[in-house]
């Protein structure tokens, strides 16, 4: 049996399911008009679109020894905004992280002098 080596520069189906966790909700709520995906011996992109503008606004990607970048474009050209060992660390700029220290509850207002 031969077994051909998967690309270190392919995104794998956990890394697509990380951007659609990241994308689905901006292509549904209309915020993305389109995402398309280009591929290579070399990278694997996803490329986003917004609705009305010409030109496309981020870049998701992978290269040939597995690193992740996020990019903005902002007219000028490409400027890297997230990059990781994962699509996950990569991405979180758009996740979100977690409070360093816990979130202080809302005082009850009767208890305020």
């Amino acid at each position: 049996m031969t077994v051909v080596p998967f690309s270190l520069a392919r995104f794998t189906p956990a890394d697509l399911a990380e951007w659609n966790s990241v994308a689905l909700p901006k292509l549904d709520r209309g915020l993305w008009e389109s995402v398309t995906r280009s591929s290579g011996p070399d990278f694997d992109r996803l490329v986003v679109h917004f609705p009305n503008l010409d030109r496309p606004v981020f870049r998701f990607e992978r290269d040939r020894r597995g690193g992740y970048r996020l990019l903005f474009n902002d007219r000028r050209g490409w400027y890297e905004i997230g990059s990781g060992d994962s699509a996950g660390e990569c991405l979180s700029v758009w996740k979100g992280r977690l409070p360093r220290s816990p979130q202080r509850q809302p005082e009850d207002a009767s208890t305020i002098a």
